[in-house]
């Protein structure tokens, strides 16, 4: 659902005071402060994509703060991941301020106090992100608190084309959450990344090429025929050298495939909405060709057969 405030749905005298009331709920509890003289305008479109809050901010020249009495009253543990879009933010997590222009993206920890400042007109995008979706994601997460990623090449320059597009492209259900979990992935490549030295460009592409053969596997877990050899040749590279990308991560290429399509497939289980589909068509359509398999594998997966599965899901919502 698409939510949008703007201030000139109300008098000038009264902008400034109905933007703190809309960005501090939105915003778990942001405090603003305007930093001209001149007519104060904001507008803040906001929607949901999966886990993530996904919000869009044009205003005057301000500053924000989220101090222990803002997160006092909105206590939450997220990250707020901000791309900068015009203007220039200043900002301040722990004791170094950093700068951040158009195309670089902050990570901020909402539990942690901190603050932006604007001096003249911007735009940036904010994703809200749940510690459960990134956090595990981080290789050291309490020492990327306030960094800015610089955008200019590299992932970086991927991951500010691809923030840019999930923001602007609204998708529906259950491709939001797969969309969502491409972006945290990217997210957490490039602020693992950034900052080594020359030495460490080649585990940087190699974990950007498996990032890239999750999306790939993603957008393709329907198809039977998905298979080692048929991925690989998609990529111009050996299946040897397939299965040694996925083995450096700790996984099986194939097995990382059976858990993403038993995944789908519990999400079907559980949805009302594919009460009158069959398990056999469920399992089918994601991929499976044999049910026995199928019913196997998830019963090792998640403790139960699918059809106790679905019987439990449904006994819980009734």
């Amino acid at each position: 659902m698409r939510t949008v405030f703007s201030t000139d749905a109300v008098s000038e005298r009264e902008r400034h005071e109905y933007w703190q009331e809309m960005a501090s709920k939105v915003l778990l509890g942001l405090r603003t402060e305007r930093k001209t003289s001149s007519p104060f305008f904001g507008r803040l479109d906001h929607h949901e994509a999966g886990p993530l809050g996904v919000t869009y901010l044009h205003s005057s020249a301000q500053s924000v703060h989220r101090g222990e009495t803002e997160i006092s009253r909105a206590p939450r543990e997220c990250y707020f991941l901000c791309m900068q879009v015009s203007g220039v933010c200043r900002l301040r997590q722990g004791r170094e301020e950093r700068i951040s222009h158009p195309g670089d993206v902050e990570l901020f920890d909402g539990t942690r106090p901190g603050e932006l400042s604007f001096d003249a007109e911007y735009r940036r995008i904010v994703i809200v992100a749940p510690y459960a979706t990134l956090r595990p994601r981080l290789s050291h997460p309490d020492e990327m608190v306030g960094s800015v990623l610089h955008t200019r090449e590299g992932v970086g320059a991927l991951v500010s084309a691809y923030l840019r597009a999930f923001a602007e492209t609204q998708v529906a259900e259950p491709v939001a959450g797969s969309v969502s979990d491409n972006l945290l992935e990217l997210l957490a490549l490039a602020f693992n990344t950034q900052g080594r030295d020359i030495q460490t460009n080649a585990a940087s592409v190699r974990e950007a090429r498996r990032h890239a053969l999750r999306v790939y596997v993603e957008h393709h877990l329907a198809e039977p025929s998905l298979s080692p050899a048929t991925v690989a040749a998609r990529f111009r590279m050996s299946t040897r050298y397939l299965h040694g990308l996925f083995a450096e991560s700790g996984e099986s290429f194939m097995r990382w495939v059976l858990s993403r399509r038993l995944v789908r497939c519990r999400k079907a289980l559980e949805d009302p909405e594919m009460d009158a589909r069959s398990i056999a068509d469920i399992a089918f359509s994601w991929g499976f060709m044999d049910l026995t398999h199928f019913g196997r594998a998830f019963k090792k997966a998640y403790g139960r057969t699918p059809r106790d599965w679905r019987y439990e899901q449904a006994r819980q919502r009734s």
